[in-house]
């Protein structure tokens, strides 16, 4: 088990051009940055970048800011990033995970966001709603579905769009195009498997034929031997229309286009993508939102930014709702108020996708268009033209007949 030893920290504090340093009413937004290493065999040029979400996030606060100063709010932002040690102490107690200098940092935040990988996500989220239980706690990087259906006792919400959102996005594109016949392939990462399970679950919803499963377990250099081992490992007894890649971990879907036994799309973590941004994304005002970031950062913004830059803005939303609706905005500044103005779905969120967004009640999973992006553009939103709701055409995307299952 990875256990964190100590943490640190940086306050991010954004001011708009001509704005005195002293705001009304702040409030702070914890960021918690669990360490992701680079798992062996994944290319360097894959890796996540040393400040992805924390530098979304940082933007959002600049957005957020310039509206709260005329309403009498202000938010900043604190950066943790907890060091991890190993240990064999499996019943160490969620309270003592984090340092003395964290765990003040948690029970004194409003908001706190949470960027972990999925093997430690449970034991973090339990541990910060220990420590701060009126906390409003986002899910910025976590696409597992489970994690929507447990914490029912707890004020999450999810910032980050879920693999069934995004395998649905994918299970249209497929229907559109008639490729039904469908190989899937994924990696031995519990995440890959998550992965595969929304496919599956996409494939029976969109009646696709999936025919056959493979589980990629080589350790040789793909760089080298892409073009001899991928042919082989995608040969199958019945012929394919496309090729599905769980491979969360970047260890060999990049190999896979144009690489295949039959030269069919690759769809997933490779090819066409389903992600919650893309670099390539300009409708609806989003360039000025992409130049911002490129110019501050010196690199595209991704899909984790895009969820921390949304938790934000989702706070801020529900703030400029409280003052609308004639209520104490600074009785308003803390998780409990937070959190029930956002699951109610009159409230919607304005975030540069061409349509307003808001919370589903039964999992706290923010409706939003997926995109269906290659690394040169992007060829889609979803849901795609045709694929139509009762209610909202975004519950085409995602897991909605469900509803939270308590997990304490």
């Amino acid at each position: 088990m990875l256990l964190c030893a100590s943490a640190v920290h940086t306050n991010v504090h954004a001011q708009t051009k001509g704005q005195s340093n002293a705001q009304p009413h702040a409030t702070n937004i914890v960021y918690i940055n669990m360490a992701r290493p680079v798992p062996a065999g994944t290319p360097l040029y894959l890796a996540r970048p040393n400040n992805e979400g924390i530098a979304g996030a940082s933007i959002g606060i600049e957005d957020a800011n310039i509206t709260g100063r005329f309403l009498g709010y202000s938010l900043s932002l604190t950066h943790l990033s907890p060091l991890a040690r190993r240990t064999n102490n499996n019943a160490v107690a969620e309270s003592s995970i984090f340092d003395s200098a964290t765990t003040a940092a948690i029970a004194h935040a409003a908001v706190i966001l949470i960027d972990s990988p999925n093997t430690q996500y449970h034991l973090v989220t339990n541990a910060v709603v220990r420590i701060n239980p009126n906390a409003l706690v986002f899910n910025v990087a976590s696409g597992n579905d489970a994690f929507r259906h447990m914490h029912c006792e707890f004020q999450v919400l999810h910032t980050y769009p879920s693999h069934q959102m995004k395998t649905d996005a994918l299970g249209q594109w497929l229907r559109t195009k008639r490729l039904s016949n469908v190989l899937t392939v994924h990696g031995v990462h519990e995440s890959d498997q998550a992965y595969l399970n929304a496919f599956l679950r996409t494939a029976k919803k969109f009646k696709l034929n999936v025919v056959e499963t493979k589980t990629w377990q080589a350790s040789f250099d793909l760089r080298r031997s892409a073009f001899s081992e991928i042919p082989l490992f995608t040969r199958t007894q019945k012929p394919y229309e496309t090729v599905f890649a769980a491979d969360t971990q970047g260890q060999f879907a990049y190999s896979l286009p144009f690489n295949t036994h039959y030269i069919v799309p690759v769809i997933g973590s490779a090819g066409l993508k389903p992600v919650g941004w893309h670099y390539t994304h300009e409708q609806w005002g989003a360039r000025q939102l992409q130049n911002r970031f490129l110019a501050k950062f010196s690199r595209t913004m991704n899909e984790v930014d895009f969820a921390a830059y949304a938790a934000i803005i989702a706070v801020s939303t529900a703030l400029q709702k409280t003052k609308n609706n004639g209520a104490d905005i600074q009785s308003s500044l803390t998780g409990t108020p937070l959190f029930k103005t956002l699951v109610d779905e009159q409230l919607s969120i304005a975030a540069y996708k061409g349509r307003p967004l808001t919370f589903r009640e039964s999992t706290h999973q923010l409706r939003q268009p997926i995109a269906l992006a290659h690394e040169e553009g992007l060829v889609i939103h979803a849901p795609l033209p045709g694929f139509l709701h009762q209610i909202d055409e975004l519950d085409t995307l995602g897991d909605t007949m469900k509803s939270c299952k308590d997990s304490s």
